[in-house]
């Protein structure tokens, strides 16, 4: 019976609890718009967010091109959730800002994996997977969400949940400093789809304050505080390579 009661307590402790909303959070408006829709990202590399992150850009496999492009045109703002593979955790949540194969990006840090599109970093902020195993999709035959394949969407009651999880672990880091993401440039999202390959570069709020070009904005100055993920996974988390910690070793960085 001792042992029974042990390991019954163990597997309890082994469930996590999503947390609730502390006095003072708010959500974000973006994330709580019914127009806004959702769509996993996973990488099989971390090094390929770090990349992500420094470029303000993303590749994606040709079977994702049409139905995010389609999601950019047709909603007022597109949610793309990170998470590497095997790393156990989501690492944070981005905008797309662009078509697919409009990217404003200089470089293809992705040696031509896929065509770029441009995206804004929201939040960089370790989601461990089993704190929202609870929320399965209806749009993915009520799979968890932390199963969902790569350009797989999301239905809004969940995408907005994971995102709001993502927040409330970034406001309990900084509750001073903690902003809710707002939607000031949905217009610009609304956008038609260019004519042209000329692209004019978006620059991020933070790098517009700062007076500086995307490429050139100081990489700090798009991250949120975040925890590491616990060196029992398989892979760690990338946000470790953001905060200065030494890239693996090894050959040249295979797909996103």
């Amino acid at each position: 019976p001792a042992a029974a009661a042990a390991a019954a307590a163990a597997a309890m402790r082994a469930v996590s609890i999503p947390l609730a909303e502390p006095r003072g959070f708010k959500r974000s408006p973006l994330i709580e718009d019914t127009r806004t829709r959702f769509f996993m990202i996973t990488s099989n590399v971390g090094e390929n967010v770090v990349k992500s992150v420094q470029h303000n850009a993303w590749a994606t496999q040709r079977k994702n091109e049409q139905k995010l492009n389609d999601a950019f045109r047709t909603s007022s703002s597109v949610i793309l959730l990170f998470s590497v593979t095997k790393s156990g955790a989501f690492q944070g949540y981005a905008r797309m800002r662009s078509y697919i194969g409009r990217s404003t990006c200089r470089a293809d840090p992705f040696r031509g994996f896929g065509r770029l599109f441009d995206i804004e970093w929201l939040r960089l902020h370790d989601l461990m997977l089993t704190d929202v195993q609870h929320l399965r999709n209806p749009l993915d035959d009520n799979r968890q969400v932390g199963f969902s394949r790569d350009g797989q969407e999301l239905s809004h009651s969940c995408g907005s949940e994971v995102c709001r999880q993502v927040d409330i672990r970034v406001f309990h880091e900084d509750p001073e400093d903690y902003e809710p993401v707002m939607d000031e440039q949905a217009q610009q999202l609304r956008e038609p789809e260019p004519v042209t390959d000329e692209a004019v570069p978006w620059v991020p709020p933070m790098a517009q304050q700062l007076g500086q070009a995307p490429d050139t904005a100081p990489l700090l100055a798009l991250l949120a505080p975040g925890q590491k993920v616990g060196n029992d996974l398989a892979q760690p988390s990338p946000l470790a390579l953001i905060h200065g910690d030494p890239p693996p070793t090894g050959g040249g960085a295979p797909p996103p």
